[in-house]
């Protein structure tokens, strides 16, 4: 079932070009969730609904979609692959999961193959739906034609990968692995503590932080949450064990984290990770325009503000030198 809301015309006045609008794609098994979805948008959105995964992945072969809102539970297609293959038609299409369930296999899966821009709780607040879906849908929209545009290539250089964990031994494996695959392209660095870390971020020029939730006596979720908010072109892996739907909700919306990766690490799982991270970060370096697509809710529940001041000021004296 497809159907497209457009506002009626006036005879009297010239008829509104539809394509000068930002066009939402919205994906639920649920008829009545979609009627309330088209009254929230039809008014300033091009507005396409549909029950059906594949027929979504179908719109978006055909159609310049730019954000694409899918339910999570549906029974043809679950949202997470539908919002995978929907990175595969129409990369720029921006992603968003819809879902009043708390999978922590769907969210894991809505980072690592949707790469989503955030991650929206039924039953949604209205005001609150209207501004991310906006926003997201704004941010494709004045993107559009930069993105069409080649990237400019610039000289190779080996780039900086920070590991914030307190376990040598995945320090030592990690920097093996990456001596072993990508030789003479990264340049691995190690910290143990959070202060550790802050040091790296003043001092050296990265572009990828592989980081656990927990290390030593340091929670590192304000620490990406902040980074993230005011240096978007920095890339975030986080690896772990620790597995909390909230905090990986909180690490979508206010972090922007690229993979969700479990330890024991995955040698072949964290390549494929570093080796998209830096794709990323090559697009957003040469694209500056593309940070937009990563940005992030204003972190909440930081509770040092010095993690905010230090972050903010990152990266001073490494330009000066």
């Amino acid at each position: 079932m497809i159907d497209m809301i457009t506002p009626p015309v006036k005879p009297a006045r010239p008829m509104q070009n539809a394509d000068l609008r930002p066009t939402l794609l919205f994906v639920d098994d649920e008829e009545r969730i979609l009627r309330s979805l088209r009254m929230l948008f039809a008014a300033n959105f091009r507005v396409l609904v549909t029950t059906d995964g594949h027929e979504a992945l179908e719109i978006l072969k055909r159609e310049k979609v730019h954000a694409l809102i899918s339910d999570q539970r549906m029974p043809l297609m679950s949202g997470v692959d539908l919002l995978r293959q929907a990175r595969d038609i129409a990369p720029d299409t921006m992603r968003l999961l819809l879902t009043g369930y708390s999978d922590i296999e769907a969210i894991i899966g809505s980072i690592n193959d949707g790469e989503v821009f955030r991650y929206i709780n039924k039953p949604w607040n209205a005001d609150e739906i209207r501004a991310i879906v906006g926003e997201a849908a704004n941010i494709a929209m004045s993107l559009g034609q930069m993105l069409a545009k080649p990237l400019e290539q610039s000289a190779k250089e080996i780039r900086g990968i920070l590991l914030v964990d307190d376990s040598a031994e995945i320090a030592n494996n990690l920097r093996e692995y990456i001596d072993d695959s990508f030789p003479g392209a990264f340049h691995l660095e190690w910290a143990n503590t959070l202060n550790d870390a802050m040091a790296f971020l003043e001092t050296r020029k990265l572009s990828v932080i592989i980081s656990d939730i927990n290390v030593g006596r340091d929670d590192m979720t304000p620490f990406i949450k902040t980074l993230k908010h005011f240096h978007p072109h920095i890339v975030t892996i986080v690896l772990t064990n620790f597995r909390d739907t909230s905090l990986l909700v909180e690490l979508i919306n206010q972090g922007q984290i690229h993979r969700f990766l479990p330890k024991p690490m995955r040698k072949s799982m964290v390549l494929r990770g570093i080796q998209s991270g830096m794709v990323l970060a090559d697009e957003i370096r040469l694209r500056p325009a593309a940070k937009q697509r990563h940005k992030v809710e204003t972190p909440k529940n930081i509770p040092d503000a010095g993690i905010i001041s230090r972050i903010r000021g990152l990266f001073r004296s490494a330009s000066k030198s």
